[in-house]
């Protein structure tokens, strides 16, 4: 028998991400657009450098000197700016320009799915980078815990009131022997997109059931059931693991004696 020792080696790339936007210059009779825009990433806990390519309707690059180009990056809802920062002109002349972002920047924005918006004077006016197809301007953007891992804390989940039972007590938990069985709701856990998802629930003398739903749309209708249980005089803590793209979140009680007295989420 021969034993062969064999090595094996792993590469690794060091590059720069480069993204190629259009500005509305030019004297060609058509539109030029980018065919394709990938999706940009962030990494938590290092620095990041993302390249930006400023091209005009010619696809001839376009000289940036002087200009104050504004990078926005918004939550996917598009309701909150994230970050605000004015891109580094590397090579003006050449239209070649840098967003630098350090670790700092990003220490307290949680992983998640962006949007990324770039704004350029012209003159008197602000006009807006097309980042994607069809004169898009947002393009996609991911903050991810790449790099180094990064605590995230728990979500409170609320049981709101207007529920259709009598009362809630001081800590908003579901009032003690309900006369007859009731179906309430938690307030919505948004998943930012996150495979999976760990709830928390403490029950204190629970009878009844209990279903996690799902939906994708913030409206939240079209709920779908992911998991149901059943439980005779729990008094305990529970955990439950939700796996796959459920973009909302909530858990269904219904139940005629118990408590819930606190619902956690991450």
């Amino acid at each position: 028998m021969t034993v062969t020792n064999v090595g094996y080696s792993t590469s690794v790339f060091l590059f720069t991400q480069r993204q190629i936007v259009v500005l509305l210059y030019g004297n060609s009779p058509r539109a030029y657009m980018p065919n394709y825009a990938k999706t940009l990433m962030l990494h938590k806990g290092v620095d990041n450098k993302i390249q930006f390519q400023f091209l005009n309707q010619e696809q001839k690059k376009v000289d940036i000197t002087g200009k104050t180009i504004t990078c926005r990056i918004l939550n996917y809802q598009g309701n909150e700016i994230l970050i605000t920062k004015a891109l580094t002109l590397e090579l003006p002349a050449t239209g070649l320009a840098y967003l630098y972002l350090n670790a700092a920047d990003l220490e307290d924005i949680d992983a998640q799915l962006c949007y990324y918006t770039l704004e350029i004077p012209e003159g008197e006016f602000d006009f807006p980078v097309f980042v994607d197809p069809a004169a898009g301007a947002r393009g996609d953007i991911k903050i991810v815990n790449s790099i180094l891992p990064s605590f995230v804390p728990s979500q409170v989940v609320t049981i709101p009131t207007g529920q259709p039972f009598p009362n809630l007590d001081s800590n908003n938990s579901i009032a003690n022997a309900l006369p007859n069985a009731n179906t309430y709701y938690s307030s919505y856990i948004n998943t930012q997109n996150n495979p999976i998802i760990s709830i928390q629930a403490r029950y204190t003398e629970f009878n009844g059931d209990v279903t996690i739903q799902g939906t994708t749309n913030q409206q939240g209708t079209d709920w779908y059931d992911i998991e149901s249980h059943e439980y005779v005089e729990m008094t305990e803590t529970k955990g439950y693991t939700v796996q796959g793209f459920h973009p909302y979140i909530r858990m269904v009680f219904t139940s005629n004696t118990g408590a819930v007295t606190n619902i956690l989420a991450r």
